[in-house]
């Protein structure tokens, strides 16, 4: 019978992993700055979904450069999304071709309205309580003790009913 080896002498098996810590830092910075998800991650770096998630499982780094790329992504759109919610300035330049064929340059100031879709979006998620379409409300008894909720017969129900009319 042959004796077990310890486990720090056993060879590792399967394919050698294809991570590289410099060449994948770098592009998976760009992608998730660019605002991709990890399926999309995964298919520009052409591994699998399963092997981004083990890669960022087993190099922490990596997994942090995933993140810090999309909170920067996020943090732009958050911006993006406020300055429409509240309107802004902006410069337009234009290159403007005269029927003589000269050229000349055009400036100018414009105001984009601030866009009441955006600050509804931003009002349901930011103050949900205070924005949101369901309004949720509670009825509460004395003391803001539970109702105590009784049944009633039809007869019951139908006299209430007649009372009201």
């Amino acid at each position: 019978m042959t004796k077990k080896k310890p486990v720090d002498k056993l060879k590792k098996r399967g394919r050698k992993s294809l991570f590289d810590p410099i060449k994948h830092l770098i592009r998976v910075k760009e992608l998730a700055e660019a605002g991709k998800i990890n399926a999309e991650i995964a298919d520009e770096l052409n591994i699998s979904t399963s092997t981004l998630n083990k890669w960022m499982r087993e190099n922490p780094e990596f997994m942090t450069t995933i993140k810090t790329g999309k909170k920067y992504a996020d943090d732009e759109v958050v911006q993006s999304l406020y300055k429409r919610a509240k309107g802004y300035s902006f410069v337009e330049k234009k290159i403007i071709e005269n029927p003589d064929g000269t050229i000349r340059k055009e400036v100018t100031e414009k105001q984009m309205a601030p866009d009441p879709t955006s600050m509804i979006f931003w009002l349901k998620n930011r103050q949900p309580q205070d924005w949101r379409d369901k309004q949720v409300q509670e009825i509460t008894g004395k003391d803001g003790k539970p109702l105590q909720i009784t049944h009633l017969s039809d007869d019951d129900l139908e006299k209430i009913i007649l009372k009201t009319k």
